[in-house]
């Protein structure tokens, strides 16, 4: 027989006779696996649905959009596609104030309700894919504009269900948005082309094209996004088409994509989600590999009669390795094959847990890539993982077939500090070649494996050491601890004597269980920090002086008027209005930037935005000049009068923004501002303290720039809360154009967002702390043996059952506190490093989230730790002494 079949058959057998040992081995690789393959079908369930739906998630083959209305030149392509069968439906999208009341007290109420909502107004063709899920299931034209409504004219509206419930109101009950009145004629469900939901400024409300200019809230300069959506005959081809109207609408200021491009958002959220939380699985198993070398080392341990039988009988060490390696691989196989199956499972959970992050509607698939990328992570990790302690097999000579102790492993009581302890073994590893390849291609293997798994080799680089340097830490420190545990007088209760030295033990597998645990522990309390801290930010970190409200579209010939209104309805002060203008970026330095290239890029948005102008006299408040001057004297004033038409306008521009367009004072930006082009040199660049709450801008031009540009004005105040509906329903009557936006209710929005988010990210890294938990009960299974033995020892000399239950407790108890202790001491300064200098907010410590993650460590552990061991008090110590 040759040496490798030989191998094998001693690898099937070792298996087979010892197959009850490696159950917590399964676990330790499945929950990794199972981790990864989940995310990655997750991911691909998603991508998928995107890719099935996306000419409904677009609403149509191909989309222009715009902040105004096309000039008559860019709707006369519009009409030209038209005669080629293209089939064009126009959907406009803005926010409004919506007063509800009812029938009785029609048409006007002084107690009526106000809320912001997000108004879509669409034509009889919308929409071009999909369907629309209303109740009653009527079709869409009839409830908005419903033929036997009791008054003329008379408009339709569909409404979220949120919306009645905020005001109250049901299906039948009227509501007034601007100037005309809408009978709320049914219940929106979904929107085929609204994915990207999850924040919003208020509910959605659906109207018709007719009715929008009964409302009279369309003005010059208001905000309003324009869709033009287009559905494309068979016959014809969409990428010629495409470069047709690029070309024919390229001076429109209009984004044109098509449905291969839809939702670039929400493709670029879910890259970013799947690669931080595939690492989280990494993180599992790679925690779980913890356990694959306990368990393979304390295996290996147990098994040294029969590796020193088979010395004995000439078996080389090579074949003896090379079983043991082969026994992993397939041990691994299997685990991971279990790993596939909860992954399966897990692609059914997370849909629930990102719901309101992903409001598309997924029917979960297999997909061969993540099952295969799963199996090779989990099988290869094992591998890895278990190469070091099988190469030990070289360290048992012949001559322990003569001895009989519990522990082979344990022959020796090593009382050496732990630095001894390593340098020694590094001593060892350089002067042996072969533990120097082990170890190389471990490193090697671990990087592979990180880089495969995160899609860069710089971040598999970066994660991969920072997870090894959380081990050394998580080592160095549990090691001082349990050192400073062993220098401590012992008491005189026996078992937490007892308890503190099982922990010192060699053999016990304390840095082990300790380390598993700890990273588990680092993981979950780090985002409960981050996410504490961005509330904490958002909810307590407002300025005293931070306006209640931001209102838009005010025009012109309405400032005197809304200042005297919010002065007679609040105790407010006089309102400080500022002129806006909204533009998009048309050259740079004279070079015409096209959209259309910086679409896919990461900070590509700089340049396609559309970004909101302003012309101010003085430097604003919260802002500070990094670099030129602020205006001369002559470009302070926008009075056509008191200035010159040659003088030249001045842009300050804000210094990211600066440094992302690749300007600096002297170059010049074009604007298209409704149609007008308007070039400003770069005077001054500015850094902006965006969490001021005040209003700030990207770029602000000297005021001469606003001599001829059409604007409206924003403002903001601060009111007293009962104050607050009373000012809403006066501005809904006197200026039902002007919108009025919330503050309190805008934060309130991010903060459940960011408290779902972290919801869901939290469950899946409850993984790595249940990985640590077996790595915990895989170190218990290893040692069983050896509790049993010295179980029955203490009953024969007297102890009872609470005694050892007590000790196993103790010690279980010192485990997790030590695991706890570390893991928020890991989880502490690294959740300060993301707070402080990467999300530039403070950073404080959360007693509650700190001393929760501490006590609900140490109880997991006590349990889980019982849990495995219980069964052992119960064995008669007499059947345990007889096998010595």
């Amino acid at each position: 027989m040759s040496s490798l079949a030989l191998s094998l058959r001693l690898a099937w057998r070792e298996t087979k006779a010892s197959w009850r040992r490696f159950v917590f081995f399964f676990l330790c690789v499945a929950i990794g696996v199972g981790t990864v393959v989940g995310v990655g079908l997750f991911a691909a369930n998603v991508e998928h649905t995107i890719l099935r739906e996306a000419r409904s998630l677009l609403g149509g083959d191909i989309e222009i959009r715009s902040s105004r209305l096309l000039t008559p030149a860019g709707r006369q392509v519009l009409e030209d596609l038209r005669a080629r069968g293209v089939v064009v439906s126009h959907v406009r999208e803005l926010v409004a104030m919506a007063a509800a009341f009812h029938r009785d007290d029609r048409p006007a109420s002084s107690t009526r309700s106000v809320q912001l909502v997000e108004l879509k107004v669409v034509d009889h063709l919308y929409p071009l894919y999909g369907k629309v899920e209303v109740e009653p299931s009527l079709p869409l034209d009839t409830l908005l504009i419903p033929p036997d409504c009791p008054a003329s004219p008379c408009w339709g509206a569909v409404v979220q269900q949120s919306l009645l419930i905020r005001l109250g109101l049901t299906v039948g009950d009227y509501l007034t948005i601007g100037r005309a009145p809408f009978l709320i004629t049914g219940l929106l469900r979904k929107e085929p082309d609204r994915v990207a939901s999850a924040f919003s400024l208020g509910p959605r409300v659906l109207i018709a094209q007719e009715a929008l200019a009964a409302t009279e809230l369309v003005k010059p300069g208001s905000r309003i996004r324009e869709r033009y959506v287009l559905r494309v005959p068979a016959s014809m081809s969409i990428g010629p088409l495409l470069g047709e109207l690029q070309g024919r609408l390229g001076k429109e200021g209009v984004r044109i994509s098509d449905y291969r491009e839809a939702q670039p958002r929400i493709r670029r959220f879910l890259d970013q989600l799947a690669t931080y939380l595939g690492l989280i699985g990494l993180t599992a198993l790679f925690v779980g590999g913890i356990g694959v070398a306990c368990t393979i080392q304390g295996f290996v341990a147990q098994k040294s009669q029969t590796i020193a039988i088979l010395k004995t009988l000439g078996a080389p060490a090579s074949m003896i390795l090379r079983t043991y390696l082969v026994q992993s691989l397939w041990l691994g196989g299997l685990g991971s094959l279990l790993g596939l199956c909860l992954g399966i499972m897990l692609q059914w959970v997370f849909p629930l847990l990102f719901a309101d992050l992903f409001p598309i509607t997924m029917t979960p698939r297999l997909e061969i890539q993540p099952l295969f990328h799963g199996l090779g992570l989990g099988v290869l990790s094992t591998v890895l993982f278990a190469l070091w302690p099988i190469l030990g097999i070289r360290a048992i000579p012949p001559a322990w077939v003569f001895r009989r102790e519990v522990d082979q492993s344990q022959r020796q009581d090593n009382q050496d500090s732990v630095w001894i302890q390593c340098l020694s073994r590094l001593r060892a590893m350089l002067r042996d070649p072969l533990q120097l390849l082990v170890g190389g291609i471990m490193g090697a293997g671990l990087s592979a494996l990180a880089i495969w798994q995160a899609g860069s080799l710089w971040l598999g680089m970066l994660f991969l050491a920072a997870f090894l340097v959380a081990l050394l830490v998580l080592q160095g420190a549990a090691a001082m601890l349990l050192a400073l545990l062993g220098s401590w007088r012992p008491p005189r209760q026996f078992a937490i004597r007892h308890a503190l030295a099982s922990l010192r033990r060699p053999g016990n597998y304390t840095a082990g269980m300790t380390v598993s645990l700890g990273i588990g522990v680092m993981v979950m309390v780090t985002i409960s920090l981050i996410e504490t801290a961005l509330l904490r930010a958002i909810e307590d970190h407002l300025p005293a002086d931070a306006p209640s409200f931001f209102f838009i579209d005010i025009q012109p010939d309405q400032v005197h008027t809304f200042k005297h209104l919010v002065q007679t309805t609040t105790r407010s002060a006089e309102p400080e209005l500022i002129p806006v203008a909204r533009a998009r970026l048309a050259a740079i330095d004279g070079r015409p930037v096209d959209p259309q290239r910086y679409t896919r890029s990461r900070y590509g948005w700089y340049f396609t935005r559309e970004y909101v102008l302003t012309a101010l006299p003085e430097l604003p408040k919260g802002n500070t000049l990094d670099k030129g001057q602020w205006w001369g004297i002559h470009q302070r004033s926008s009075e056509p009068g008191l200035t010159s038409s040659s003088t030249p306008i001045g842009v300050s521009v804000e210094v990211e923004a600066a440094r992302h367009l690749g300007v600096d004072i002297g170059s010049t930006l074009t604007f298209d501002i409704q149609g007008m082009l308007v070039t400003a040199h770069v005077q001054s660049l500015r850094t902006v303290d965006w969490s001021s709450f005040r209003t700030n801008f990207f770029m602000i031009l000297s005021p001469n720039a606003f001599q001829a540009v059409p604007i409206t004005y924003i403002a903001s105040a601060k009111v007293d809360a009962r104050e607050e509906v009373p000012l809403q329903q006066a501005l809904v009557r006197a200026l039902p154009n002007v919108t009025a936006i919330q503050v309190g209710d805008v934060l309130a929005n991010v903060a459940r967002l960011l408290d779902q988010l972290a919801w869901a990210i939290q469950g899946v890294a409850t993984l790595c702390v249940l990985s640590g938990l077996m790595v915990m009960v895989a170190a218990l299974s290893t040692t069983r043996y050896r509790r049993l033995y010295e179980a029955a020892i203490l009953k024969t000399l007297g102890g009872t059952r609470r005694t050892i239950l007590t000790s196993f407790v103790m010690e279980f108890l010192i485990v997790g506190t030590i695991a706890g202790l570390i893991g928020i001491g890991l989880a502490s300064p690294l959740s300060w490093i993301v707070v402080e200098y990467f999300l530039d907010i403070s950073w404080t410590a959360v007693p509650q989230v700190l001393g929760g993650g501490l006590l609900a460590t140490a109880m997991l552990t006590v349990l889980v730790g019982c849990l495995g061991t219980f069964r052992l008090l119960g064995e008669p110590p007499l059947a345990v002494l007889r096998q010595e």
